[in-house]
This record gives structure tokens, sequence and C-alpha cells, in this order.
């Protein structure tokens, strides 16, 4: 996998020319039954898609860590209220649900909001 920058110029003035002067980063930890990983790969592979096609959401990634049943994903959002009204989306619900039943404990869920100045994303 190669090295994500967050380059989110073209994010810092949106349409109506206003700037943006921050963005919300949610960082996901789950840990997942090996017997449920397939069902939870799916589910997952799906809730990327699902995200990365909201406009509210500039980037989503998640990586899988060397324990081989670890994972964490990362979504930069527009702002606080923009994630909020996505945890209402029926694609988020669907994904929590497949967590209660193939996560071994509650997932850690941590959010920061990063300056929008500081980040940049190269996409190749």
């Amino acid at each position: 996998m190669g090295t994500v920058w967050f380059d989110l110029h073209q994010r810092l003035t949106d349409t109506d020319g206003t700037a943006s002067a921050s963005l919300y980063l949610i960082r996901q930890e789950m840990t997942v039954s090996q017997k449920h990983l397939g069902e939870f790969c799916e589910a997952l592979k799906q809730y990327l898609k699902n995200v990365s096609a909201q406009r509210d959401c500039f980037h989503v990634t998640a990586v899988r860590l060397p324990d081989g049943v670890s994972f964490v994903v990362y979504e930069f959002w527009d702002g606080e209220e923009e994630w909020k009204q996505h945890l209402q989306t029926a694609s988020c619900k669907a994904f929590q649900h497949v967590k209660v039943d193939t996560l071994c404990q509650p997932e850690a869920v941590s959010t920061v909001a990063v300056p929008a100045a500081w980040c940049t994303l190269n996409r190749d």
C-alpha cells in the first residue's frame, strides 16, 4: 500500500467561496472475530465504497494491521455535523449491525479536528 499524503487544497474553498478551516478526522479501530473475518471484510468493502461516494467525506481508507484481524478505518469529513448526519444513513447503520455481530469487542473510536491548511491529498 502506498503512502497517502493528505492534500486537501481543492477542498479549502467550497462552491460559495468560503474557506473551510478544518476537517474532522474519525479513527475507528476494530478487532474482528476470526470466524467472522470474511463477513466483516465484505461489509467493510461495501462501507468504504458507500462512504467514498458521499459528498461531505473528503477521504476514507482502511488499514489491516499485521495481526490479520485488526483494522483501522480513517474518515475525513468536512465537519462534525456532516459526520453525525452520516451516522444516520442506511449504509452506516448496516455496517454498525455487522460490527455488532463480527467484532470481538466494541470498536475504539476517536475524533480530531485537523486544520485544513496542514493537509494536502495526492491521489495517484
